[in-house]
């Protein structure tokens, strides 16, 4: 005979057990979150601030001691410190409409519904738990181990026509992967590079259906003459540490484009663009990177367009005018150029990748940059791998006598 002070203590740690608030880890590549309060069925947190390694908005976890099929609450506040000087970073960076779920680190979903934000700007998503553990972020993360594995599977499925390279070791001591695919004296020569901005997962991902488009059979005409370079995360470090990236003191990637960069990765770009353009020319470079929560896919275009050749002002409107026809999924890009007018001075446009290509090459090279909007359920990894299949597509019809 069971007696009941023995049943009630074991409905009371049954009860204890349900009740165990759920547990938060970040301790992986990629993982950043400072857990604000946790309970057995919410978790709130906000991204944890990297001192002098920019926007605090990246955010990246995994959730424990969920019960499977349960239902619980993600909340996600604003960083409320100061990422540089007196700069508090605005709640939209870090608060998506819907976060992305997975069990395995390979498939993501976003949360069936939209985050619902309150007055006091906090985000909330109701999450169904897929599993007791499981790990949630702000997008699809594409981390240095995603980069390593993307390059190494281009470099199997090629084999003698791509060679893997380490462009440079960053100021941490990681390296900085890229690789070469086709002949370093073919007549056509295309840098393409993603994440100066760490936290701009989607950039990497953009990447990714690019270089999976440019080793598929539709490119293997193209590949006979054309030599791609092509890194998949510049920033490593903030990447590495799920820190933002933009904004870093004393300023970041796309801001380091200068006589004597800071970043190791920056300076071996630069040296490799020059060293291409002297050999044979680059005719193409293209920077990837997301920009914020409202904007669709749109290139940024060259400053001072009114005062270039006409032959370099063709050159740019075809290239729009192709990519209208060939991005057009998950959502189609601008058929329009922006300018970065929010970049004020000669000297920081110089400093940035895009302007400091342009007045490195020749008239004939194109020098633009490739912002895809992230804040929509479509930019699945897969909806990413559509923009990229596109960028190829484009870049095929741009090449083409």
């Amino acid at each position: 005979m069971i007696r009941p002070s023995i049943v009630f203590a074991t409905l009371v740690l049954s009860a204890a057990s349900r009740l165990a608030a759920l547990t938060v880890n970040t301790e992986f590549e990629g993982g950043n979150a400072d857990v604000v309060s946790n309970t057995a069925d919410t978790v709130r947190i906000m991204p944890h601030l990297h001192e002098g390694r920019g926007w605090p908005c990246w955010w990246y976890l995994e959730i424990g001691g969920a019960e499977a099929g349960g239902e619980l609450t993600l909340e996600v506040q604003a960083q409320n410190k100061p990422f540089r000087e007196a700069m508090v970073l605005a709640n939209t960076w870090c608060q998506p409409k819907h976060a992305w779920i997975s069990t395995d680190e390979v498939t993501w979903t976003p949360t069936e519904t939209p985050g619902v934000l309150t007055s006091e700007k906090i985000m909330r998503y109701r999450i169904k738990a897929p599993a007791a553990s499981f790990r949630i972020a702000w997008g699809p993360p594409f981390t240095p181990k995603h980069a390593a594995a993307l390059l190494n599977e281009a470099k199997q499925k090629l084999g003698d026509q791509a060679e893997l390279f380490e462009l440079a070791r960053t100021r941490s001591d990681r390296p900085v992967q890229g690789i070469r695919i086709g002949a370093m004296d073919a007549p056509h020569q295309v840098w393409v590079q993603a994440r100066q901005h760490a936290w701009e997962a989607g950039g990497s991902q953009v990447g990714r259906g690019f270089l999976q488009w440019y080793t598929s059979d539709e490119a293997t005409s193209m590949r006979a003459n054309t030599c791609i370079h092509f890194i998949p995360i510049m920033d490593v470090d903030n990447a590495f540490l799920g820190a933002g990236g933009k904004e870093a003191i004393p300023r970041d990637h796309n801001r380091d484009w200068a006589t004597q960069p800071i970043y190791p990765e920056v300076a071996a770009a630069q040296k490799r663009i020059q060293e291409i353009q002297s050999r044979v020319g680059l005719d193409v470079f293209i920077d990837l990177h997301n920009p914020g929560a409202s904007d669709p896919i749109f290139f940024f275009g060259p400053f001072a367009f009114e005062r270039m050749s006409t032959s370099q002002q063709a050159n740019y409107n075809r290239w729009i005018a192709l990519a209208a026809q060939e991005i057009t999924k998950p959502h189609p890009v601008q058929p329009t150029y922006r300018t970065a007018s929010y970049v004020k001075t000669e000297e920081e446009r110089g400093r940035m990748s895009s302007g400091w290509v342009r007045a490195h090459t020749s008239d004939s090279t194109l020098s633009v940059t490739l912002e895809t909007g992230w804040n929509s359920p479509k930019m699945t990894i897969a909806g990413y791998g559509e923009v990229g299949a596109g960028l190829g597509r484009t870049l095929r019809a741009y090449l083409k006598p």
